[in-house]
């Protein structure tokens, strides 16, 4: 066996720098995977032999430690509806301000505000309210990754049903629902998936919330023996997964290639961290921190840097070689998370304390 379960109670207030490290590491694949992207559609040119085409993965570990700590913090708030307003004041904060304050910046960057209208007045309102929306729309239009922050918003949601319903209530619920996308996912149920919306409240993603979730509650209700062991086995089982992304081996669904790993390897880093302390690079940690400003704005900045190459016609040059190419590309990432980290210093670390102070009444 991997690890011995002791039925024991544990605090749940510890602070896991070591997934904080984790988040750093997802941040910059999602980085380098959507800056391969765009290079593959602005200049027709692969990054780095096509190696970060995992990257994506950086999402679904997100969705999975996100389900994590929701369940991790908030897990006392359950069965307490009085406490309902202040979690999702919570959420508000942490979400919203920076994501309006970048969406902004990209609308009136693009002149889209002002010069024309490509969408109507309901797609601006539902971008900034984060309404599930075609991700086509997003990304030419929006912010590429905010369809990313839908599904946290109704994670959100559907925790607050935990805290406002009796079990009786929100178990068949929560269960049913789950049931019918697993079923769905698997073939034994067919559900007509017709429309945005439809397709949004079914898929398969919000399976890796439920992980974090399941996974939150073990750590909290159990104490696992040799914790290393199993982290290094999540580690050992993501690797597997990406080798199969990047050489097209098998077509496995990234919510389950990726969001059982991830739910390991979360399993692992905390119980390991409320074992013993773990040193953690202080460069990763404070990647994990900016890690949500990092991910809001980094296509934003690849992207524009690559036009201003294009425009000042060194383009050919950058890409006649691929060693130069390559040290390029790198730069635009590198770039992209500085700044990412600037952002998150002088803007969401602000926006996050006025927001406190205005809507929950702390400094």
């Amino acid at each position: 066996m991997i690890a011995t379960l002791k039925p024991e109670k544990i605090a749940v207030k510890h602070k896991l720098n070591l997934l904080q490290f984790f988040r750093g590491l997802a941040s910059l694949l999602v980085v380098f995977a959507h800056g391969g992207l765009i290079f593959k559609e602005v200049l027709n040119r692969d990054f780095l032999f096509n190696i970060f085409d995992f990257g994506g993965s950086g999402v679904d570990f997100f969705f999975v430690l996100s389900g994590f700590i929701i369940c991790y913090v908030h897990r006392q708030d359950i069965g307490h509806p009085s406490r309902v307003s202040e979690f999702l004041r919570k959420r508000f904060v942490r979400i919203y301000p920076i994501y309006w304050f970048v969406l902004t910046l990209k609308l009136l960057s693009t002149s889209s505000l002002v010069n024309g209208n490509r969408y109507g007045f309901w797609e601006v309102i539902k971008a900034y309210l984060l309404f599930p929306q075609d991700r086509i729309l997003l990304s030419s239009s929006f912010l590429g990754v905010s369809w990313t922050l839908s599904y946290e918003i109704f994670f959100y949601l559907a925790f607050s049903l935990l805290i406002c319903l009796k079990p009786k209530f929100y178990i068949p619920i929560i269960v049913g629902w789950l049931s019918a996308i697993f079923l769905n996912f698997l073939g034994i149920l067919h559900l007509p998936l017709d429309g945005v919306v439809l397709q949004f409240l079914f898929s398969i993603l919000h399976l890796e919330f439920a992980m974090g979730f399941l996974t939150a509650y073990l750590v909290s209700k159990y104490r696992f023996s040799h914790p290393s062991y199993i982290l290094y086995f999540g580690l050992f089982i993501y690797t597997l997964s990406a080798i199969n992304t990047i050489y097209h081996l098998l077509p496995i669904s990234y919510a389950i290639a990726y969001g059982i790993p991830s739910a390991i390897i979360i399993l692992g880093g905390a119980s390991l961290e409320m074992s013993k302390a773990v040193m953690t690079p202080q460069f990763l940690l404070l990647l994990g921190n900016a890690s949500y400003s990092i991910y809001l704005i980094h296509g934003f900045v690849i992207n524009n840097l690559t036009k201003i190459a294009i425009k000042l016609r060194i383009i050919d040059f950058l890409t006649q070689n691929t060693l130069v190419f390559s040290v390029f590309a790198i730069a635009n990432a590198c770039i992209a998370v500085i700044v990412g980290c600037i952002i998150y210093h002088y803007v969401e670390k602000p926006l996050l304390s006025v927001s406190r102070r205005m809507l929950l009444g702390k400094t």
